[in-house]
């Protein structure tokens, strides 16, 4: 009896098929590929060039108002430094004129001047405490920083605290005008001269009469 000759797998029609599929499926891997890497390189190429400026010729202000409309990531921090004024800046850490992308990452460092001397921070903490407890004045507070029978700090220890005090006088110019109406039944009038006289509380003109104008609130 005859033998059949067998196909090579290669001539039957269910190879082919399956040869197919298989260009297919990678073909289609092939293109995903290509497509992602040619949005990513898309997104790459549009992006946004700033050019970043010398913060120098800024305040810290100024610097927050630049990063925000920049779309930049700003961070500014303080420093102490005996060589760079106060307020002026100490560094940036990208260099003005570079190009950078929004989204960037920057550091600007500003001065808060010469450290202060401990004498000095003992000055400013009491400072602030007779601002916040008895509304005093800047020049009461000055006077009584270094008044013999007072603190007795050095001028320059007081000049620094009065400096460097966060202090809302007319705020204090009003507390002092209500505890004066309060406790002591004083017309508007000698309040008004209570607040500004040197032998007084020493508030300035305008801060007095702040007070009176809202004496009543």
């Amino acid at each position: 009896m005859e033998e059949k000759t067998k196909k090579p797998i290669y001539k039957k029609w269910w190879f082919w098929v399956i040869v197919v599929l298989i260009v297919g499926a990678i073909g289609m891997g092939n293109s995903s590929d290509n497509t992602t890497s040619s949005t990513d390189t898309y997104k790459k190429n549009t992006s946004v060039e700033v050019i970043i400026a010398d913060f120098n010729t800024m305040t810290r202000d100024e610097a927050q108002v630049w990063f925000d409309n920049n779309k930049i990531n700003g961070k500014i921090t303080d420093e102490y430094s005996n060589t760079v004024t106060k307020g002026s800046l100490i560094s940036q850490s990208i260099s003005a004129n570079t190009v950078a992308h929004e989204g960037d990452n920057i550091t600007v460092v500003y001065s808060l001047g010469k450290e202060p001397t401990t004498e000095e921070k003992n000055a400013l903490k009491k400072a602030e405490s007779y601002s916040s407890t008895m509304h005093m004045s800047k020049s009461g507070i000055y006077k009584q920083l270094t008044s013999e029978y007072g603190e007795g700090f050095t001028a320059e220890a007081a000049q620094y605290a009065i400096d460097n005090i966060q202090a809302d006088w007319n705020a204090n110019a009003l507390a002092k005008a209500k505890s004066y109406q309060s406790t002591m039944h004083m017309s508007k009038q000698n309040i008004y001269k209570q607040l500004t006289s040197e032998y007084g509380e020493g508030f300035t003109a305008e801060e007095a009469q702040y007070a009176i104008d809202h004496l009543d609130d």
